[in-house]
């Protein structure tokens, strides 16, 4: 974190599902993202977002 800006990262999982004829409904995503957040009028707000 430098003044009014930070670098986050977090790892998550993800559940999509979408009814397909294969019967296979459910895809998981892992991953990790990176974030860049800008502080403006004392709120931070996420200005890039990256899934890796």
């Amino acid at each position: 974190m430098s003044g009014n800006e930070a670098d986050l990262f977090c790892y998550g999982t993800a559940s999509h599902y979408l009814p397909n004829p294969t019967g296979q409904n459910v895809r998981i995503f892992v991953g990790s993202y990176n974030f860049h957040l800008t502080q403006i009028e004392n709120v931070w707000r996420i200005d890039k977002f990256k899934f890796n």
